[in-house]
């Protein structure tokens, strides 16, 4: 690599590095490997056996968790796709039982936390009464909603994720911040976002782009206003995981990939990212 890691990871301002591994390979032991070689200790679970996080039976979970341990890399949470949904055409029920059995997921595989979206809706109301009662079953279960930005629904508007935090913002309802999510539909972490995200961030997913070729880019070389963000977090104090989400070949509905060489351009943009900052607060 033109950027050792094995010199910037102790040094790092932020907490753990994980990254939606399903960007690497569909080969889970392969995942492992280049995990491995970047310094990435932590793993989003989206898919793996060719099927969602949700499809996965436990027994598959069991042998997923047992590689994971053996290659010291833990699940840094459960990457659903809960609430992707236009919620005029879908029953909130349906997707507050996905919900029951992400838990059961993210506790098999031991972690605390699960990703998630707000419905497609324009309505407050709605997005509030749909919301809720997840956010009480994560405080009976101990778990930790992490909801992503993504755009088009409920969220992915400042404006409409400031009333949702407002209401439900807590130790169990936390942002997972997605850079190049917010650029596609025109608004700017440090225009729109923060300080009043700070919070109740918890996770930054690492994926940037610009805005007028719609196209999603290394981080740092867009228009996501990364280096900016990263010196507001560092003079605040923030210290929370970084999830690399490269999306570098292909930008689907509910996932995306970059391959071992897109994902290898991620890691180093990401690195090289964090030198930057490492030298300017000398």
């Amino acid at each position: 690599m033109s950027v050792h890691f094995q010199t910037i990871l102790p040094k790092l301002p932020f907490g753990p590095i994980s990254a939606f591994a399903d960007e690497i390979s569909g080969d889970f032991d392969e995942q492992l490997s280049e995990l491995n070689q970047y310094g990435v200790t932590g793993l989003d679970l989206r898919t793996a056996f060719g099927k969602n996080v949700m499809a996965l039976s436990d027994e598959e979970l069991d042998v997923l968790a047992g590689k994971a341990s053996a290659a010291g890399v833990h699940f840094q949470c459960v990457g659903s796709p809960i609430n992707k949904v236009v919620a005029a055409e879908t029953q909130a029920g349906d997707e507050l039982a996905k919900l029951v059995r992400a838990i059961e997921i993210a506790k098999r595989i031991g972690t605390d936390k699960i990703r998630l979206f707000s419905p497609e809706t324009d309505d407050d109301q709605i997005a509030y009464d749909w919301m809720a009662p997840m956010v009480d079953l994560a405080g009976k279960e101990g778990i930790i909603l992490l909801h992503e930005n993504d755009a088009r629904y409920y969220g992915a508007y400042p404006e409409k994720a400031k009333i949702l935090f407002e209401k439900l913002g807590g130790p169990h309802f936390r942002a997972a911040f997605d850079f190049a999510n917010t650029v596609h539909i025109g608004f700017r972490p440090m225009n729109d976002w923060f300080p009043w995200l700070l919070p109740h961030l918890h996770t930054i997913h690492i994926k940037d782009a610009i805005e007028a070729e719609h196209r999603v880019v290394p981080a740092g070389s867009g228009d996501g206003q990364m280096l900016e963000t990263f010196q507001f977090l560092l003079a605040e104090g923030w210290s929370g995981p970084l999830t690399l989400e490269p999306h570098l070949q292909l930008a689907a509905a509910n996932h995306g990939f970059s391959g071992k060489d897109h994902f290898k351009t991620a890691v180093e943009a990401l690195y090289r990212l964090l030198e930057q900052l490492g030298d300017e607060s000398k």
